[in-house]
């Protein structure tokens, strides 16, 4: 998934791999959705001991603090500490930063990982460390006189590169920044390490490294900002340096996804700055531009491969959304694609979708724009008042959106949207959020990777929170059958709806700490995860639950809580204690978790800050990060575990499995059969190894359609209109002799694949425009001000919700003796510019109107030959007494007259709309 959002909360999620913090999060951001992120704010009481990132070659590590994917106002700005609402993650390496394990001394941990029970009827465990024929082959390395440093970045490419950096820094709680730096270089795999300070000054403080996303040999060295503003550039993975001074301190730095030169620069000073040459040279783009809210161009929707998306304030304090390329950014230059004023932190540029946020004083009001069309509002459910509003996921050509009511507060809804992200459909109420380490929110979401619209949710029902599953995008949701016996093989009697497994969906804020679910998408059906059985959700008495069939049946693989990753692009299975645990063992599994064997890997048990698995697509390579206690040094231990592997597979090793949801073998429209290795063999997958054997259209049923907007489900499964829903409104849009398509009250899931069947009766069937008189006329300015200045062009705005609009005169009244006429909606579309040559407070009247009737709207605007502060507050005077009508006193929002017919005596009404 990817991620954004709006709100007075935050949301997290991953947007392919950048740390968002403070937001929403959801699953396929191959972790969760964030919102409004702030950099981390680290104290010493929430980081006592050790703080890691991790860095590989899946990570987008092209910025400090990622893009911000919240939208919408309603929290304090100012506030670096807002809440975050993240989403689970998919198992692989991703980008985050986070607090390390609490180290303490030896004696306060538990026991060693060596007390599992053997002898059980379904789960075997060898504590023979793998023979002679397959040891692990491991090395230690210490980084020597780093014992103090309390801060670390770890990167390996992995992608036919050796090497690997790891940056650590002492931070200083007290200064806020760190005082000391070493960058370590390896070129054999993490073997051996090199200190490289000496390459550009021993006396330089590093504060962030970055690597270029499209050319992983380049590489970005960023001082700290309180010894010096400079840049250090490697083009050989980080073997040499050169040095470049800086104007301003880089907050942060977001690189272009294929040009390897591009890169965009935030400073402190809330500019954006943009270089071509990698970081060589800048150029300033624009002032006031808002954190974590500047975009690079789409390739395949954008024209100019270097145009920028940013969200920018203007002098008088208003935001907003401008566009232009990265070094020609002019004031001629610039474009305002949303005619108007939007919300602060509410710009959102992802895959096909642009989404903002426009302040009203009312209900929020959401705009999207769909592959760059004209920004469209919004459509919730019309019984919908969200406070909060975060997109969760925008990349499988439908929106995902978490909602949370007036009502909530520790829960949100799902929605779903159509293609084009205007029209949302309810799929599941009150998704349970976890409040996490730092104040980070998480949405109980999960994606399963490798299986199209699976997902996993905890929903909160009255007083208890149960695990759901589906396996159509939210269509359908159901619990989770419990296994039958538990590990001693002894019934377990537990009865759906009232007993059922329940699994917890949170994401690691250590990206290298398995967290407490996990899938991959090479090993499709397999389904890790950390759980109980019973009524409810419990976080007391869990265990550790595997599914190989896509969550159809599951057995209970360990009593106790583990780390668990997938080797050999799933393979075989892994397992770790928890990091609060020393440890020297690690735990294999070649059979999906049935049987288990002991492999030793440390001498000394080591407290495990972080795992780096499979970084490279060609070796055999996973790497331990941690301590030997809490004093110690950094620990680094290489295992090469080609060894456990007695061959490279064969066609015999394989088996086909068939996707099926409680034996329906038609899951989002196909019949799916995908290729496994046999369990127990302990053959080596390699790097040509491929999933998907065939996929089959089945014929369209009705669990294929969801309901559309405005309809819901009722209890015969059928859907009908809801009650605030008229079937018969049709798009504002549609004019007569054109057509639309009239809905039947379904929709396919998007996605879904199959075809024939009840497709042309659920379909939305075409039909031509009806013609209908003019409502909802809204006339606005285009910088949404009502103030003007004596001479200079102001221009006006004029749209209705509903109408011909090829059909319908427009008539504008400039308040001054001048007026125009227009014979269709069309004309206007740029805008009606108008000088005024005099002073004053103008009555600027719109109508529209054709065969069937009209409507009308007003608003005033204030012209000024000069300004002053006491002008000013004469100006508001007079503004707010334009708000009282037969001494009614009138909010500032907008009014307007619908009628049939004309009507002499009705009055025109005051119109004030603010974008």
């Amino acid at each position: 998934f990817m991620c954004g959002g709006w709100g007075g909360g935050s949301l997290q999620c991953n947007v392919k791999g950048a740390l968002l913090q403070a937001g929403i999060t959801c699953a396929r951001c191959p972790w969760p959705v964030r919102l409004h992120q702030e950099e981390l704010q680290l104290t010493e009481e929430s980081l006592r001991s050790v703080q890691v990132e991790f860095r590989a070659e899946d990570d987008t590590l092209d910025e400090v603090a990622p893009q911000d994917a919240t939208l919408g106002s309603g929290r304090d700005q100012g506030s670096g500490a807002a809440s975050a609402l993240l989403r689970a993650k998919r198992s692989g390496p991703e980008l985050a930063e986070f607090g390390g394990a609490d180290v303490g001394a030896p004696g306060e941990r538990g026991p060693a990982l060596d007390g599992h029970r053997a002898g059980r009827p379904d789960l075997r465990w060898s504590r023979e460390d793998g023979g002679a024929s397959n040891p692990l082959s491991s090395s230690t390395f210490a980084l020597t006189g780093d014992s103090a440093h309390n801060h670390a970045v770890v990167y390996w490419s992995g992608r036919n590169s050796s090497v690997i950096l790891i940056l650590t820094k002492l931070f200083d709680f007290h200064m806020g920044s760190a005082t000391e730096s070493t960058l370590w270089r390896s070129t054999d795999y993490g073997t051996t390490y090199e200190k490289m300070n000496d390459k550009f000054g021993l006396k330089t403080v590093l504060s962030y490294l970055y690597i270029c996303p499209s050319n992983k040999r380049k590489i970005m060295l960023l001082t700290d900002p309180e010894f010096e503003s400079s840049i250090l550039i490697s083009t050989d993975e980080g073997a040499s340096f050169q040095k470049y001074r800086l104007s301003f301190f880089v907050l942060s730095l977001l690189f272009h996804h294929t040009e390897e030169d591009w890169a965009l620069a935030y400073s402190h000073d809330q500019k954006l700055y943009s270089s071509l040459d990698f970081g060589r040279k800048w150029q300033l783009i624009h002032e006031q531009v808002t954190p974590n809210r500047f975009y690079w161009s789409v390739a395949g929707l954008d024209k100019e491969p270097d145009l920028v998306h940013m969200e920018a304030h203007t002098p008088d304090g208003n935001v907003q959304y401008i566009t232009c390329r990265a070094q020609m950014c002019t004031e001629a230059n610039r474009n305002y694609p949303f005619p108007g004023f939007i919300d602060i932190s509410s710009l959102i540029v992802q895959d096909d979708y642009i989404f903002i946020q426009v302040p009203t004083s009312g209900r929020a009001t959401y705009y999207v724009s769909y592959r760059r069309d004209s920004f469209i509002e919004i459509k919730l459910p019309k019984y919908s008042l969200p406070k909060d509003l975060h997109i969760v996921s925008t990349d499988e050509k439908q929106v995902f959106a978490a909602v949370q009511e007036w009502n909530q507060n520790d829960t949100y809804n799902l929605y779903l949207s159509d293609t084009r992200g205007i029209f949302f459909t309810l799929a599941m109420e009150n998704v349970k959020t976890t409040r996490g380490i730092g104040g980070n929110q998480m949405l109980d979401l999960y994606e399963v990777a490798g299986i199209k619209g699976m997902l996993v949710a905890n929903k909160r029902q009255d007083s208890q929170v149960k695990t759901y599953i589906t396996y159509n995008k939210g269509r359908d949701w159901r619990l989770l059958q419990a296994p039958p016996t538990d590990l001693d093989g002894n019934e377990i009697h537990c009865i759906l709806p009232f007993c059922s497994l329940h699994l917890q969906l949170q994401m690691s804020e250590n990206p290298y700490i398995s967290g407490t679910i996990s899938t991959k998408s090479s090993s499709p059906g397999i389904i890790v995860a950390t759980g109980n059985i019973g009524a409810e959700l419990s976080y007391n008495n869990v265990g550790m639950f595997v599914s190989s069939d896509a969550g159809n049946t599951w057995r209970q693989i360990f009593e106790e809580e583990h780390n668990i990753w997938f080797l050999d692009r799933g393979g075989a299975l892994v397992a770790v204690k928890m990091p609060s645990v020393p440890t020297r063992h690690l735990w294999v599994s070649f059979d999906e978790g049935r049987q288990w064997s002991q492999h030793t890997f440390s001498s000394v048990p080591l407290f495990v800050d972080g795992v780096l698995v499979e970084a490279g697509a060609d070796n055999q390579i996973m790497t331990f990060f941690g301590h030997f206690s809490h004093r110690s040094e950094w620990q680094l231990i290489k295992i090469d575990y080609r060894a456990i592997f007695s061959k490279k597979c064969t066609e015999e090793d394989y088996q086909t499995w068939h996707l099926h949801n409680q034996g329906e073998p038609c899951v989002m429209g196909q019949k799916q059969i995908y290729m496994k290795r046999r369990p127990g063999n302990h053959c080596m997958l390699g790097v040509d190894y491929s999933t998907v054997l065939s996929a089959e259209s089945c014929i369209c049923r009705a669990h294929d359609f969801e309901c559309d907007y405005g309809y819901e489900r009722r209890s015969d499964g059928n859907c009908r209109p809801s009650f605030w829903f008229n079937p018969f409104t049709v798009s504002r849009s549609c004019s007569q002799g054109q057509n639309f398509f009239n809905s039947t009250g379904y929709r396919k899931v998007v996605l879904n694949n199959c075809t024939k069947g009840v497709k042309e009766i659920y379909t939305a069937r075409k039909q031509q425009c009806p013609n209908r008189p003019p409502r909802g006329l809204i006339l606005t300015t285009k910088d949404g001000k009502l103030t003007a200045n004596r001479g200079s062009n102001v221009t006006f705005l004029v749209h209705f919700d509903e109408g011909n609009s090829m059909q319908t005169n427009i008539q504008l009244d400039f308040g001054d003796g001048t007026a125009v006429s227009y014979s269709n909606l069309s004309w206007t579309e740029e805008g009606i510019k108008h000088g005024y040559k005099s002073a004053g407070i103008f009555r600027v009247t719109a109508l529209a109107e054709n065969t069937l009737g009209y409507d009308t709207t007003t608003l005033f605007l204030h012209v000024t030959s000069f300004t002053t502060e006491n002008n000013f507050k004469l100006v508001q005077e007079k503004e707010e007494d334009l708000y009282t009508e037969n001494g009614r006193n009138l909010s500032p929002q907008s009014y307007s007259s619908n009628k049939p017919e004309k009507d002499s005596n009705e009055k025109h009404r005051v119109t004030y709309k603010h974008f």
